[in-house]
């Protein structure tokens, strides 16, 4: 499925502001959260389809919330089944109000409720507005929760309460004024008239309205304002170095904040000369350009490239969930839903790639990011292989010894099915804790992978959909590994079946797994 991007905008600055909410319920699994508040509370990670995460509830199951007030004033009482809540003196603990996590191009941002109640709930509107900066049109996405009060010690986020989430699509151009032509007749003044209502609204959302929320109940009033940014090109001074996060020999990646939104990013410096001297100059446009080009809500996004006359710099997305290597490290292995979601997610991903005829290469846990949502970020395009059509063959070796596929080692030259070679590895890996076919010794691994058997643990471990389609991605035979002939004839696998692709795309599944990590700083 690939996703071509509509135009992009001129550079600029969304502006959000977020008032109150109306109607939020309690979704049927957390009725009974707060009248459990001294049992240990346990939410179910099953939602019917198999992944790890809560799927949202269809538009037949939300609830409608009432949003008519006597005298338009604000219930004094929470309902929505929020019973038998904390108080301090009558007053609800505000640790116990919703919160709001804002998510706009992978710039995710956690504002609390400052007064109210769980159902009804208020923020600080117009006293405090959270800026975004715009490279590219892409949706603002508010999601809900509510912190549970059994929540298991040192679990962090990952058994808050979902309550909803509120998409919304800003305009990124300046609003219009209907001007009349005199010419036309009465009726056509009106159809020009109403044409022009309708256009404005196609445009995209601005101001402060009432939006709905969908799979929760109830609405949240939300201001966008979208204010183009007609300065200068970037340079260095316009940000702030808050810590260095990596370094490689082509340069750095450090921790920055920039100064005129205060949004915090991932800013890789890369030296001239050193691209130059290594000829390492068509890997790093590589990386521009296949990032600059699409937008898949599973790559980590470049918000913008600028340049001074010794350095290149590229300003990411700060993606602050840890590498999944680091999860897998400290858990050892993820149960099979868990694997299932975040290789879906993946799948997408390299799906995306390949419509741009462009072939990843490096699939590893230390490439693949979580957001602080539990949701896949794929990074690091530096050995990316560009304008690769389904039939083109490339013959370059490079790739992580763990994860490189039979026919790179000969020699004989590869298709993007060696995508698909990675992914099987890293879903084998994410289920037994150990790629398929390592040895300590490089060559002795290198054996193994040309002609070593596939071994399976037994099946409580890695149960017969997941043997079935990894021992189909892990063929030999290019030509006949699944996804030889496309993503679609690999996401129509038993294994997958009970995801809905659509959903997934739209990050309409709720990780069971959050980060547990600080928020953006405001």
């Amino acid at each position: 499925m690939v996703q071509v991007p509509p135009a992009d905008p001129r550079p600029g600055i969304l502006v959000v502001t977020l008032h109150e909410g109306q109607g939020f319920q309690l979704p049927e699994h957390a009725r009974n959260t707060f009248n459990t508040h001294n049992q240990q509370h346990s939410q179910s990670n099953s939602n019917g389809f198999g992944v790890a995460g809560s799927v949202r509830p269809t538009s037949s199951q939300q609830t409608s919330a009432a949003r008519s007030y006597a005298n338009n004033g604000r219930p004094q009482t929470s309902g929505g089944a929020f019973q038998n809540l904390p108080t301090n003196h009558g007053r609800i603990l505000s640790k116990y109000l919703p919160y709001a996590l804002l998510d706009f191009d992978k710039v995710q941002v956690f504002v609390n409720a400052v007064s109210g109640t769980p159902e009804n709930p208020l923020w600080a509107g117009d006293n405090t507005a959270y800026k975004f900066d715009v490279s590219r049109v892409t949706e603002l996405a508010v999601h809900l929760y509510l912190r549970n009060p059994n929540a298991t010690p040192g679990s962090g986020r990952s058994q808050d309460i979902f309550l909803g989430v509120t998409r919304i699509n800003p305009r990124f151009d300046e609003s219009r004024k209907f001007v009349e032509d005199p010419k036309l007749s009465k009726k056509d003044k009106e159809k020009a008239a109403a044409d022009f209502v309708k256009s404005e609204a196609s445009a995209g959302h601005s101001g402060t309205e009432w939006i709905p929320v969908t799979y929760g109940a109830g609405q949240i009033k939300i201001g966008v304002q979208y204010i183009e940014n007609r300065a200068r090109a970037l340079k260095i001074e316009d940000f702030d170095l808050l810590k260095v996060v990596g370094k490689g020999s082509f340069g750095k990646v450090m921790q920055v904040r920039k100064k005129d939104t205060q949004r915090i990013y991932a800013l890789k410096t890369i030296r001239k000369a050193h691209i130059i001297s290594r000829s390492e100059v068509a890997h790093t446009l590589a990386e521009r350009s296949v990032l600059a080009q699409i937008n898949n809500p599973f790559i980590v996004p470049l918000k913008f490239t600028f340049q001074s006359p010794e350095k290149l710099y590229f300003v990411l997305a700060f993606v602050n969930g840890g590498e999944l290597f680091h999860h897998l490290q400290k858990e050892q292995r993820f149960d099979i839903n868990r694997s299932r979601f975040y290789t879906a997610e993946l799948l997408c991903a390299l799906e995306c790639l390949h419509g741009f005829n462009v072939i990843y290469r490096d699939l590893k846990p230390e490439n693949i990011l979580l957001d602080y949502s539990g949701h896949i970020a794929l990074c690091d395009f530096g050995l990316c292989k560009l304008d690769m059509k389904d039939e083109d063959r490339t013959n370059t070796f490079c790739g992580t010894p763990e994860y490189l596929a039979p026919e790179l080692l000969l020699g004989a030259g590869y298709t993007k099915t060696v995508d698909w070679w990675t992914l099987g590895v890293l879903l084998y890996e994410m289920l037994t804790g150990l790629p398929p076919f390592y040895d300590e010794n490089t060559n002795e691994m290198y054996r193994k992978i040309l002609s070593e058997p596939l071994h399976f643990p037994g099946p409580e471990v890695v149960p017969p959909a997941a043997k079935d389609i990894l021992t189909k991605l892990l063929n030999r035979k290019p030509e006949l590994r699944l996804g030889a002939n496309g993503a679609s004839e690999i996401k129509a696998h038993p294994f997958f079946h009970s995801i809905d692709w659509r959903k997934l795309l739209q990050r309409k599944y709720e990780p069971t797994f959050k980060p547990n990590v600080v928020c953006d700083p405001q």
